[in-house]
């Protein structure tokens, strides 16, 4: 057990709320300790335990145990393990706030549709200086933009007459194939060419797909923007080796509800 590096899941309004001072909890008060983890996996289980009621972004700290001013102890939990960690782990327990000075990343979590946590990533430089998230289709993004005319589709409760957001897809990353149930138009604006898959709108992707280049090389054939009909199957992917940046406009307004991910 690699007992020098400690991680701490909080929320990402309070880490970056106080960026000068000491990072506290409210354990700390009542119970006298800050709850830390072993390890990512091990608190990945304890944010799907304790956490997949919350809505607030989440953020996990790695911290180097040695830069700490509190004592750190290694302890069983209270009054029980989370589901799948062992009922022997030990816990590393900090007797006091955490030093900032003492924190060594930062990863973000990312949640499915159905708010389970499955993962905690590190967010580049473009997705840092835009405050991306992660999205649960892959990416990350940030609405931008929401219409204060409403709109009343007839299957759907009222939604905005349209949404945007910026969105960030890595280099070498695919998103997972989603509809939506309104029109997406995607609009190209910086990094490597992104291949924008459509796939039917069947119950499920059709086998034959249909692709179209978002980019700058117009000669070439790339597309400064696109759009996908309502309902209909996409992923996007990105073959370069930077981040493609992008924004979608959803008409009418985007909402989980109208999402659907395979």
């Amino acid at each position: 057990m690699n007992t020098s590096t400690l991680f701490h899941l909080l929320p990402s309004e309070s880490y970056h709320s106080t960026p000068e001072g000491d990072i506290g909890a409210d354990s700390l008060e009542r119970e006298g300790f800050v709850h830390c983890s072993p390890d990512p996996e091990t608190t990945l289980a304890v944010a799907n335990t304790l956490y997949r009621s919350a809505e607030e972004q989440l953020v996990l700290l790695e911290l180097d145990a040695t830069a700490l001013s509190a004592p750190v102890r290694w302890e069983p939990p209270a009054p029980a393990p989370p589901e799948g960690v062992a009922a022997e782990t030990l816990f590393p327990h900090v007797y006091g706030p955490l030093d900032r000075a003492a924190v060594r990343g930062v990863r973000y979590a990312r949640r499915d549709t159905d708010g389970r946590f499955v993962s905690f990533e590190a967010r580049g430089a473009t997705a840092e200086l835009l405050d991306l998230l992660p999205h649960p289709e892959g990416g990350w993004y940030r609405r931008t933009w929401t219409c204060t005319t409403t709109s009343h589709p007839s299957d759907r409760g009222p939604r905005p007459s349209a949404t945007a957001i910026h969105y960030l897809l890595p280099a070498d990353e695919r998103s997972r194939w989603h509809r939506v149930e309104s029109d997406e138009l995607w609009m190209w604006h910086s990094g490597p060419a992104l291949l924008l898959h459509g796939a039917g709108n069947g119950a499920e992707p059709a086998e034959r797909t249909e692709t179209v280049t978002l980019g700058a090389d117009l000669a070439a054939g790339q597309l400064p923007q696109s759009l996908i009909p309502a309902g209909n199957w996409q992923c996007a992917e990105n073959t370069g080796e930077a981040d493609v940046l992008l924004s979608c406009v959803v008409s009418p307004g985007f909402d989980f509800a109208d999402f659907r991910m395979i």
